[in-house]
């Protein structure tokens, strides 16, 4: 049984063994199961005490000793109603906070020349920031990100993306290399053009706003983002002069 959902869900690793250790057992004193889930006995009435609070666990008297048990595992799915409670309890809250962090955070980017975003992550951060910086109406440019393209990965993400792109109205033209219409050349977004040229150019490199970036997936991705209104005006034009050589 796969026991990692229980950790996604909230548990810890000491409530999920002691859990599972009375799913073994059955009714049981303390002694068996601090055996079982192999916890010490401070440690397993404290997790006793949490799972009992959650309604996960239930416990009955008998010449006073206490003996514990699972109670319905139908109680899993009331503790996962709970938690979601608590989830929109606290996306409301943070959605009342967005607009003070958000002008904190342009703030503190506002003074970057330069940073870097790390992992799958930091690529969604990434792609996200285009489309808080782009208004409805403007435009990007993007140099192909090359053999990251032949990735099915990749190419789901990017559709997505698109996806979300098209319905913000931000366009972007994208020069590829001949070999991508294979992957990506059929790709029929709205507010999207493509054009192909066979000279090389620098692959993986973004354009918008006064911002230059550099995107690598692969296994560790990463992005590399300078901010820099004369270099972002150098680079569009660079594209522009090579989006009028490229082929439709």
């Amino acid at each position: 049984m796969n026991k990692e959902i229980f950790k996604e869900i909230g548990f810890t690793d000491g409530e999920v063994n002691v859990y599972f250790a009375l799913l073994d057992l059955g009714e049981t004193t303390t002694g068996p199961l601090i055996k079982r889930s192999n916890i010490s006995g401070s440690k397993v009435y404290e997790i006793l005490e949490k799972l009992i609070q959650k309604g996960l666990v239930g416990y009955i008297t008998k010449e006073k000793t206490k003996y514990f048990q699972v109670a319905s595992t139908s109680r899993l799915l009331d503790y996962i109603e709970v938690r979601e409670k608590e989830l929109l309890n606290r996306k409301a809250e943070v959605e009342a906070l967005l607009p003070e962090l958000e002008r904190q955070r342009k703030g503190v980017v506002s003074k970057r020349e330069s940073y870097v975003l790390e992992g799958f992550g930091g690529i969604k951060t990434f792609f996200r920031m285009i489309l808080e910086e782009m208004k409805n109406g403007e435009e990007y440019y993007v140099f192909s990100l090359g053999d990251d393209l032949k990735d099915e990965n990749t190419k789901l993400f990017l559709s997505q993306y698109h996806l979300k792109r098209a319905e913000a109205g931000v366009r972007v033209k994208i020069i590829l290399n001949d070999d991508d219409k294979k992957g990506i050349g059929s790709w029929k977004f709205k507010g999207m053009r493509l054009r192909y040229l066979e000279n090389p150019f620098p692959v993986g490199t973004f354009v918008f706003g006064d911002f230059v970036a550099n995107v690598k997936f692969g296994d560790d991705p990463i992005v590399f983002v300078m901010k820099s209104k004369d270099m972002a005006k150098s680079y569009g034009l660079f594209f522009e002069d090579l989006w009028d050589k490229a082929r439709e």
